[in-house]
């Protein structure tokens, strides 16, 4: 072990002498994407894209750094790795170093080795200042930046198979399994602590016992009950002050998959209101938490299980066409599918705005005070998409409309996001 040891210091120190006398120092192979870390290193943010139609989310995989940057560049060398790393003059010995072990990483172990065949072609630093971060020592401070975007000079190549870094329990417990949505439902109509939030049933899979096609008041079809009274004037208030204190942004759906088996977000006509995510000071907010502890007592599901409460401004003539919130690839993710949703409506809208559920007919019309809870997937299969509650938001035709969308999913989803991984 000693031998190989000093063998390796060997091959380092010449790889340095090597980097020190001009080297590689072409970025032509520079193919990974920049990373904008101009920016920040070290500060979480809190409101990425949208979580799923959404969602990279910023995933904090992705957090941006406020760091240091080189005093003065001498050199940039290491463009073979990705992006060329610049060289600060006050500390080329060190960071000549990290690309030597960098290089040493790439060529004894990432290149040979079979576990690296799925990300030896993505494996590459994707800004300027890897190397200087890395001799601060960003790679143990700032793992989930420094991982993705750093990782030859991290020596995390594995890092990038999202099956490595973000690895399935497989004894994670579910929050739904065979039957639990229809047990869910008939506790809603029955449990005197929820019957203050007025539960109406206006869907649900069979007549209940005494009701037929002429007497029943709902349809046949998943299960769905709006409330009429899920929320106060003051709470509504506060969640529409809320989300204005954290920024309305434009809503965006899931976009592409992107080399780290995360996906980025997508902008398009058919989706046009703009909205912000109850996060950091939101979520700490008495009235905040008292709406998600709302949101778990009425449906039984843990409150790490919800993503954070996602708040919508919808103005006028601004839509959501038809779509379903399950998104497909999360059957294979820590966090599993979204199997509820459970949308507050924060103020009463002047015209249009409904909630439209085309395959069943039926629309819920904006109201201050209301909520919406309908399923995402089959009963009989809760990992399975039901494509009977596809909906869209209905155009607003005068006025504004607010809302507070809650989606819940199988697993726990907040700790997963925190690392990247949903």
């Amino acid at each position: 072990m000693k031998i190989i040891f000093q063998a390796k210091l060997l091959i380092v120190g010449s790889l340095i002498a090597y980097a020190k006398a001009g080297g590689v120092a072409d970025s032509s192979c520079n193919v990974g994407k920049q990373a904008s870390l101009d920016a920040e290193i070290g500060t979480t943010t809190a409101n990425d894209d949208d979580y799923g139609e959404p969602t990279n989310a910023t995933s904090s995989a992705r957090v941006l750094y406020q760091a240091p940057t080189p005093a003065r560049k001498l050199d940039s060398v290491g463009g073979e790795m990705g992006v060329a790393q610049t060289i600060d003059v006050n500390r080329e010995q060190e960071i000549y170093e990290k690309i030597a072990e960098a290089r040493y990483y790439m060529v004894n172990e990432v290149n040979i080795e079979p576990e690296y065949d799925a990300v030896r072609d993505i494996c590459k630093n994707k800004h300027e200042s890897c190397a200087f971060w890395a001799m601060l020592g960003e790679c143990e401070k700032n793992p989930n930046y420094m991982k993705l975007n750093c990782a030859p000079i991290c020596q995390t190549c594995d890092f990038l198979s999202i099956e490595t870094r973000c690895p399935l329990d497989p004894n994670a417990v579910d929050a739904l399994y065979p039957g639990d949505i229809t047990k869910m439902f008939n506790r809603i109509l029955t449990d005197p602590s929820i019957q203050q939030y007025q539960p109406t049933i206006v869907s649900r899979p069979e007549y209940a016992e005494g009701d037929t096609a002429e007497t029943a008041n709902y349809i046949l079809g998943p299960w769905m009950v709006v409330f009429e009274n899920a929320l106060t004037d003051e709470e509504a208030d506060r969640m529409i002050e809320l989300g204005g204190n954290e920024g309305y942004q434009r809503s965006a759906d899931v976009g592409r998959k992107l080399e780290d088996g995360t996906y980025d977000k997508k902008i398009y006509a058919g989706r046009t209101s703009t909205n912000a995510w109850c996060q950091n000071d939101c979520y700490e907010d008495p009235i905040a938490k008292r709406l998600m502890q709302r949101v778990e007592d009425i449906t039984g599901v843990p409150e790490p299980n919800s993503e954070w409460l996602q708040l919508l401004r919808y103005e006028q003539n601004q839509h959501y066409n038809r779509h379903h919130d399950l998104i497909e690839y999360q059957k294979e993710r820590q966090c599993g599918v979204r199997i509820f949703t459970l949308y507050f409506y924060l103020n009463d809208v002047e015209e249009g705005g409904g909630t439209e559920f085309p395959a069943l007919n039926l629309t819920v019309t904006p109201k201050r005070g209301r909520a919406a809870l309908w399923p995402s997937v089959y009963d009989h299969d809760p990992n399975l998409k039901d494509p009977r509650t596809e909906h869209a938001a209905l155009p607003v035709t005068k006025g504004v409309k607010y809302g507070a969308n809650a989606w819940l999913h199988q697993r726990d989803f907040k700790n997963p996001h925190r690392e990247g991984c949903n």
